[in-house]
């Protein structure tokens, strides 16, 4: 670690290290020794560690107990030293109900939720039903009116419909003049927004680019990602939430930001290098390096003591990114099983003189 510049710690939950640790442990960038991931898990455990910038993010993965200690955590950082850059705040970030709800108010966003006990005030359709912690697909596709939002609920297993986690959300995307939808993400570190990619789909709901993402579709994201064209729109998304460290996904309609999510432990890479042949994942990696040592500080003050001291950082550090490897790993055999039948195959058909 260089003297002019202080560590980064990033708390997060172990299982969801791999959002930060497959850029620190797969890519070359130089911050192998400046950035530390913390898991949650451990972090009552820590012992003293030197002055930097502290990251705080995966709130909505916590439990209550587990969110105060955060809070706490955070507040105790300010007291030590309050000089430190400490981003996101545990105990005023709001989670993806809360945040849509702030943004309709404000007027930056056009679409509104409920909750499933709030059904009969909707007034706007279509509507999906989704989970407002999991970053999964919506529980529903576009329901059309009041009598098949009813339908559409009593559907859902029992289990499922009495959740509170559970949300009503009203339609906000619209399709391009080509007829395709787009899903832009981009970054926020500290004072930088770097935009990240745009997705390009025929459906509405976009997880990844569609089938057919041609040459054009990626030169339109590369200019996406050298423009950064909604870039004052997002900063006010970001200052109304309250975020200082995560990534909006958003789309545009009649010109303006349409914000779907901010994830505040986002995946800022979930593949080594040269996983996918043909695609160069290292310029997002050189993208959030930047970001990230924009945010660092030289360090000033006493070491802090944050935990029990029977842990080192280092040490909770090794114990994320083992986790990290073992995911890789993971992905890595399901994959080799996977190519398995085919490579028998092929090899009984080559085989036979």
């Amino acid at each position: 670690m260089t003297s002019d510049q202080g560590p980064i710690y990033y708390f997060c939950t172990r299982q969801h290290a791999y959002t930060m640790g497959v850029l620190l442990g797969y890519y070359r960038h130089g911050l192998g020794d400046l950035v530390r991931i913390i898991p949650y898990e451990l972090a009552g455990r820590l012992g003293p560690v030197t002055p930097g910038t502290f990251i705080f993010t995966d709130f909505e993965r916590l439990s209550p107990a587990r969110l105060e200690a955060a809070i706490a955590l955070h507040g105790r950082i300010a007291l030590l030293n309050p000089g430190l850059l400490r981003l996101n705040d545990p105990a005023i970030v709001p989670r993806r109900f809360d945040l849509l709800k702030r943004l309709k108010g404000a007027g930056l966003n056009d679409f509104d939720v409920y909750r499933l006990g709030e059904r009969k005030s909707v007034r706007r359709f279509p509507v999906f039903v989704r989970w407002e912690s999991q970053h999964e697909p919506p529980l529903t596709g576009l329901i059309d009116g009041a009598d098949a939002l009813e339908a559409a609920i009593a559907g859902l297993p029992g289990h499922v419909r009495q959740d509170p986690d559970l949300m009503i959300v009203e339609y906000g995307a619209a399709p391009s003049a080509d007829g395709r939808f787009r899903k832009y993400s981009a970054y926020k570190v500290g004072p930088t927004i770097y935009p990240q990619h745009c997705f390009i789909n025929e459906n509405w709901y976009i997880k990844f680019p569609g089938t057919r993402f041609t040459e054009a579709d990626r030169a339109e994201s590369r200019a996406y990602v050298a423009d950064n064209p909604h870039a004052t729109q997002i900063e006010r998304v970001f200052a109304l939430a309250g975020i200082d460290y995560g990534r909006i996904d958003y789309g545009i309609v009649d010109g303006r930001v349409q914000t779907f999510e901010i994830n505040n432990n986002p995946t800022v890479l979930a593949r080594p290098p040269d996983w996918d042949p043909g695609v160069d994942y290292s310029r997002y990696a050189e993208m959030h390096e930047r970001a990230l040592r924009g945010i660092m500080r030289r360090p000033s003050g006493p070491n802090l003591l944050l935990g029990d001291c029977s842990m080192s950082v280092d040490a909770m550090h090794v114990d994320a990114m083992h986790a990290v490897r073992q995911r890789i790993a993971g992905f890595s055999r399901r994959r080799r099983l996977s190519l398995r039948p085919l490579k028998k195959r092929l090899a009984r058909l080559f085989g036979r003189g």
